[in-house]
């Protein structure tokens, strides 16, 4: 657990969002002030720790490929929402 709030040198605190998942919540903080359409690479934090959105062809996952990738799909869902992308 290296990946946790504690660490992260950014002064720019982001966005957070609450979303449900297969009956379990989560909270999702982005790391990007304004995300744009054109975003291969997102950072957030997850619950408090630290991953990574990876962008493959049309589809979100995670770059850690241990977590669901349904779960990437559905965070850049609410992000887009968000900021009308």
């Amino acid at each position: 657990m290296e990946d946790t709030i504690g660490q992260l040198n950014t002064a720019y605190k982001g966005q957070i969002f609450r979303i449900t998942y297969q009956e379990r919540d989560f909270q999702i903080q982005l790391l990007k002030k304004c995300p744009t359409k054109e975003e291969t690479a997102l950072d957030i934090l997850l619950d408090g720790l630290l991953q990574t959105l990876v962008k493959n062809k049309e589809r979100w996952s995670f770059q850690q490929h241990e977590l669901d990738q349904d779960l990437a799909n559905h965070i850049w869902r609410a992000i887009s929402l968000r900021y009308r992308l």
